[in-house]
């Protein structure tokens, strides 16, 4: 039985301020912290919500124009000048790159898709037609080996009175596959928590415009403060909606892992 090691910090307790109280004085910020979802449209970032944020400052490394979709941290200055009514400057404080995949049906999968290795959900939120998903799992110290990752439609919800399938209702399960970077018990290695955002579109696999749905995901049993190299089923379930919108957290995770896949 192996324990993981402490050795990242997954999450920022607090987002320190920007400015002194003295410099926020000097300019109109409508809001500060926003924390959002959305994608890289022409050069800009438009949330989740449908707002076009245009970069005015960057106290942050990370490069908007090199992704797809992010998650971002930032401070709504004011509205562009010129520009439409929901179109903002910002002052971004991070950024996080997110990966984009769409859901597999069960027939279509391949072997290695259907693996189910360790990965946990930390958050789930929906928005823009998307489930984001802020994932865990547990890598060698070190390792640089391409972890894949799908959600995989496994058919319809369990009606819990009836004990049938749940009309109007998807069963996904969040399938990981390690290429083998997981935790062996046998093993005396040093293992760490990687973190990444996934983003599954569901606007284009549920027909429907609200939906119950649900995740299924292999994890490993709590035992105090570390993991047990035992695993268990965890599951979460939430209502999809067309014009749904569910908040993202509060800030960005403190260290994000490029070996999704």
């Amino acid at each position: 039985m192996n324990r993981i090691r402490k050795a990242i910090n997954i999450f920022i307790a607090a987002i320190a301020a920007v400015s002194a109280i003295s410099s926020c004085k000097k300019d109109d910020t409508l809001q500060y912290n926003n924390a959002t979802m959305g994608n890289i449209v022409e050069g800009r970032f438009v949330s989740d919500q449908g707002n076009i944020f245009n970069v005015a400052d960057q106290t942050c490394v990370g490069d908007l124009q090199s992704m797809e979709r992010a998650f971002v941290v930032c401070d709504v200055l004011h509205r562009t000048e010129g520009g439409k009514d929901n179109e903002y400057d910002v002052r971004v404080n991070q950024i996080a790159s997110v990966l984009t995949k769409d859901v597999v049906a069960l027939d279509n999968t391949t072997a290695e898709m259907l693996i189910q290795d360790p990965v946990h959900i930390e958050y789930a939120w929906v928005s823009g037609g998307y489930v984001n998903l802020y994932i865990l799992v547990p890598m060698k110290a070190g390792s640089d080996t391409k972890h894949l990752i799908n959600l995989v439609h496994e058919g319809k919800m369990t009606d819990v009175t009836t004990g049938g399938e749940l009309e109007g209702s998807y069963r996904f399960t969040l399938r990981h596959n390690s290429n083998g970077d997981k935790i062996v018990p046998e093993q005396t290695v040093d293992y760490v928590l990687g973190g990444g955002y996934v983003s599954f579109p569901l606007n284009s696999y549920i027909t429907e415009k609200e939906a119950k749905f649900s995740i299924e995901w292999v994890w490993h049993k709590n035992i105090g403060a570390g993991l047990s190299s035992e695993t268990e089923t965890r599951a979460m379930s939430t209502t999809y909606t067309t014009d749904g919108f569910q908040h993202a957290p509060k800030s960005a995770a403190a260290q994000t892992m490029a070996i999704v896949e």
